[in-house]
């Protein structure tokens, strides 16, 4: 069944178009999404939402898949839809109803929101150093070759 599943049929050819192979692109979500949820989880424990042990559990669970995605051992199939849904399976299998708790006071689009936010903030710092390194390159070779002219 899936996620968001209605009580009348979509055309699979609407479905795939909208949503495609979504949960493939989510893949680079898993860091960012666990990442938040560590946030989401400490947080939980102190309001009291969550005992101190839950929380641990929790976080070393989020820990334990960002390894495996690292590790290229954490895929999103594609009866998951995304990753905010394979995460939530894997906490549900390891930790039991612990594992539905992350979802407390959190909605899925606040989280979709901050894990698209942190990864495009990785990106973009990731952008910026390659930048860098790209305009130290190029002082180098100004400083090397700078007197031979080139066409254009």
């Amino acid at each position: 069944m899936k996620l968001w599943q209605k009580n009348y049929n979509v055309n699979k050819d609407i479905g795939a178009f909208t949503v495609g192979n979504d949960y493939l692109l989510d893949q680079k979500l898993v860091k960012y999404d666990c990442l938040a949820s560590i946030a989401h989880a400490k947080m939980l424990g102190k309001i009291k939402v969550l005992k101190k042990q839950e929380v641990v559990k929790l976080v070393n669970a989020l820990k334990q898949i960002i390894n495996l995605q690292s590790a290229g051992k954490f895929n999103i199939k594609q009866q998951d839809e995304d990753c905010h849904t394979a995460i939530e399976n894997f906490l549900v299998n390891k930790l039991g109803n612990i594992g539905k708790k992350i979802h407390t006071a959190r909605s899925r689009n606040d989280q979709v929101l901050v894990a698209l936010r942190l990864y495009e903030k990785y990106e973009l710092v990731e952008t910026k150093q390659l930048l860098s390194a790209l305009k130290k390159a190029l002082i180098a070779v100004i400083k090397k070759h700078g007197s031979i002219q080139i066409p254009g």
